[in-house]
């Protein structure tokens, strides 16, 4: 039984690429997604390694690391006891798509907000009165004041082209940012709720995929088999996850519930992670919001 529940606010920085494996297909080295929707996510075996290893660099108390996330690997005494924390998947909230005009958008749709208001009950957050707005099937919601409208009041996202609904979506905002690292004003600026069909075509389809090169360094030439395609999350997709703390199964420790919490969150919120594959090239940098 988890005796508290976080909510972790996930703002790319750099591309991500949390990679599902190599693949025999157009794009070599595919990023995770979900089964059903085709929506990216972070796995939540991905997430927790990334937290540990964080949290030992940032923390350093082993012991307290073995109660949180388990024995060490590496160690092979994963039998001992597990880990009082459970990391879900990271889904995508809000995903940045070109704009004509206001340079880019944070695109979300309805079935992603519905999705979005679940787990927050599911962590028994308040986020108040959110109405979800309904675009309708050749049209996008904006909030009044939104910097996407051209003057004849449609949106360009790519290249489609929608008609608007300015509608108030201050609630909708102060409810997303009260959970992940964005301001509530830069939201609503930039904020275009699409139908789902369409949200659904921009994840799929306005990913980045960079042609990667290993050189040989006695030729100077391209090593055979040295080309390859990888796809990365852009920057600024917005991603959040629930992470569930339970009591320490750890029989020797003194931990409590509400001790690790604290703990968790004093160390990662408003702080930076690397998630993914290619740190060593700047890749996979995101800041993080946990409460």
């Amino acid at each position: 039984m988890y005796g508290k529940k976080l909510v972790l606010g996930i703002y790319t920085v750099t591309p991500l690429h949390a990679g599902s494996g190599s693949e025999v297909s157009v794009i070599d080295l595919p990023i995770q997604r979900e089964r059903h929707t085709g929506f990216p996510v972070i796995w939540g075996q991905s997430l927790k390694g990334a937290l540990r290893s964080a949290f030992r660099e940032l923390n350093g108390d082993m012991e307290l690391e073995s109660v949180i996330f388990g024995p060490d690997p590496e160690a092979k005494k994963a039998h001992e006891h597990a880990g009082a924390i459970a990391v879900g998947d990271a889904k995508v909230l809000l995903f940045p798509v070109r704009s004509a005009r206001g340079v880019f958008a944070y695109v979300t749709s309805p079935l992603v907000l519905e999705r979005f208001v679940r787990d927050m009950e599911l962590a028994g957050k308040n986020i108040g009165e959110m109405k979800i707005p309904d675009p309708g099937k050749a049209s996008a919601v904006v909030h009044t004041t939104s910097e996407l409208r051209l003057p004849d009041g449609a949106v360009v996202l790519e290249e489609v082209s929608l008609a608007t609904n300015p509608r108030e979506l201050s609630d909708l905002a102060r409810a997303i940012s009260g959970v992940v690292p964005l301001a509530e004003g830069e939201l609503l600026k930039r904020l275009a709720i699409v139908p789902d069909d369409v949200f659904s075509a921009f994840v799929k389809l306005s990913t980045e995929v960079v042609a990667r090169v290993a050189i040989n360094a006695e030729t100077g030439t391209v090593r055979r088999g040295g080309l390859w395609y990888e796809e990365f999350l852009p920057r600024d997709t917005v991603m959040y996850s629930v992470v569930a703390v339970a009591k320490p199964r750890k029989s020797d420790s003194n931990a409590t519930v509400g001790g690790i919490t604290n703990t968790l969150v004093e160390t990662f919120d408003g702080g930076f992670l690397q998630l993914g594959g290619d740190e060593t090239v700047g890749k996979g940098f995101v800041k993080i919001k946990l409460g």
